[in-house]
């Protein structure tokens, strides 16, 4: 497999360290190619709250439990680079957020503390934010 569609909300299962299986979601466009990804984990007390996800239909079926976007782990990366990261046997997407739930992890990216600056300024660009 060499690559794969990506859309925004777009839920994939990597395999990245240092425990593979990382569950990581495309949140905005950053060139023709690139995409903007951000981490989802279970919450635990020193975790960033600027995005709370709880068990709903909004969310991917896979979240089981109250869990947070770590977005001090976000990647940017392109349908190639993506397609080598997903682990073996895992549904592509693995699910697919609402536009709801997509809107809600932008917003906060934007409130993140931990977001990168660079990837901050990607998001304000995509969403249209001066």
């Amino acid at each position: 497999m060499s690559s794969i569609t990506i859309n925004l909300g777009d839920a994939f299962l990597l395999d990245t360290p240092p425990n593979s299986e990382h569950l990581y979601i495309a949140i905005a466009q950053m060139s023709e190619d690139d995409y903007l990804f951000v981490n989802v984990t279970s919450r635990r007390p020193n975790s960033e709250s600027a995005c709370v996800l709880l068990p709903c239909s909004d969310v991917p079926g896979f979240i089981v439990r109250e869990s947070v976007i770590a977005y001090q782990f976000a990647r940017q990366m392109n349908a190639i680079e993506l397609a080598g990261l997903i682990t073996a046997g895992s549904p592509i997407p693995k699910g697919v957020c609402s536009a709801t739930v997509l809107a809600q992890i932008q917003q906060g990216g934007l409130n993140s503390k931990r977001l990168r600056n660079r990837y901050k300024a990607a998001l304000k660009t995509f969403l249209g934010i001066p």
